[in-house]
């Protein structure tokens, strides 16, 4: 009897296994050439029907470009130096900022008396480009993401590029800044019951299971 008890307690414990799984949703921004913006992004809430929700976790990032158009304006060579920095602070369950920077220079002549970008005084630099990215959870599980529809995360970008040389110099610069932002739930599937050929092999199991128990005692008889 104790071995066709176990053929049903390993049918028992295969139908009721449940895993933990993820599903994530993201949304990103990138306006072109601007120095600085703010934005509302928008993610999916959890559907519940899905599953009990154990953990939120975020990640977000951002992305920099920096062109730049030198001049010299010095009667001697320099080298101009172009830094190209970001800033993007999400707000709400985040409530994080991140920061991107990036650096390139260029040695150029004397000032050649036209302030045009060109020449040997002028330096065409970039564009000059940086990423970063960071996390932040899990967190334990936030009512307010439960449901259904999205919610939204408000953010702010500001962009903070330099340009110098030794001495006195013309700068044009262009910023981009990109903004990205992702959501993942951690949550255990509704354990539903095995589609019917999954029950039946189960089912089929049990029987042999059985019939060896009978044989076994036959034998013994």
């Amino acid at each position: 009897m104790k071995s066709l008890f176990g053929v049903i307690a390993l049918t028992v414990s295969l139908t009721g296994t449940a895993r933990a799984d993820v599903i994530s949703f993201s949304d990103s921004y990138a306006p072109g050439a601007a120095s600085s913006w703010s934005h509302v992004f928008s993610l999916s809430r959890f559907d519940s029907s899905l599953g009990s929700l154990n953990a939120v976790t975020f990640n977000y990032g951002l992305g920099l470009s920096g062109s730049f158009r030198l001049e010299n304006l010095e009667a001697r060579p320099v080298t101009l130096l172009a830094q190209a920095g970001a800033n993007l602070v999400f707000y709400g369950p985040v409530s994080r900022s991140i920061s991107a920077y990036a650096s390139a220079s260029e040695a150029v002549g004397a000032f050649d008396g036209v302030a045009d970008y060109g020449g040997l005084s002028g330096a065409l630099i970039g564009p000059v480009t940086a990423n970063n990215s960071n996390s932040v959870g899990p967190l334990a599980a936030l009512a307010d993401l439960i449901g259904v529809g999205r919610f939204t995360i408000d953010a702010q970008a500001f962009g903070s590029p330099t340009a110098r040389g030794d001495g006195q110099l013309a700068a044009d610069i262009v910023t981009e800044i990109t903004g990205w932002i992702s959501v993942s739930y951690d949550y255990t599937p509704t354990v539903r019951g095995l589609p019917e050929p999954a029950t039946m092999a189960l089912v089929g199991i049990g029987v042999l299971g059985m019939g060896g128990l009978r044989r076994r005692h036959v034998a013994g008889a």
